[in-house]
């Protein structure tokens, strides 16, 4: 029996949440207008327009411009028709919105332009990093090519005297040779 209560209980609790959260996800705009088309007091009218731009105000910064425009153009007939002098809200709000999504756009486009800028600067200080990096690879090269020179130099030159000495010793010893077959011989 506690089984039967247990599964009762659980598809109850599902349908009881699948219905809260479809009226969750229901739209607020919606919801509004459709409660503007309700009202007959003229002050509760007047929250509900109220409600209404700051529901539009909340569309424009999340970058719906055209979604809060269109919500604004769809209740105004509602809001006019039930009190015009409501009518004139709107239209500031919407004259508003307007202006909100106009310096939306020029942020954006102020940012894509400093962007553009931060890239090239990037760009111009990578290409003077490369040009550095060149020069010191150029001035590199010119210094270890000076330095083969100078070891080839000193390398011909040691060997030069490497020669000279064994000449002079090969000289030194042929007179050496010479002098002691004389000796061999004058005796």
């Amino acid at each position: 029996m506690k089984k039967i209560y247990l599964t009762v209980a659980l598809v109850a609790t599902m349908v009881f949440a699948s219905c809260s959260s479809t009226q969750k996800a229901k739209d607020e705009g919606a919801d509004l207008k459709s409660k503007i088309e309700s009202c007959t007091n003229p002050d509760s009218l007047k929250v509900y327009v109220d409600q209404a731009k700051a529901y539009a105000t909340k569309l424009v910064s999340e970058g719906k411009d055209k979604e809060a425009e269109a919500y604004l153009n769809e209740i105004a007939p509602v809001v006019a028709a039930k009190d015009p002098s409501a009518t004139s809200v709107l239209n500031k709000i919407e004259s508003a919105a307007d202006s909100v999504a106009g310096d939306a756009n020029d942020a954006m486009k102020a940012a894509g332009d400093s962007v553009a800028a931060a890239a090239n600067a990037v760009g111009d200080a990578v290409s003077d990093k490369v040009d550095a990096a060149k020069a010191a690879a150029s001035q590199a090269a010119d210094d270890a090519k000076a330095k083969a020179a100078d070891a080839v130099d000193n390398a011909k030159a040691k060997a030069a005297q490497v020669a000279d000495d064994a000449k002079t010793k090969a000289a030194d010893a042929a007179t050496q040779a010479a002098d002691k077959v004389k000796d061999a011989l004058g005796k």
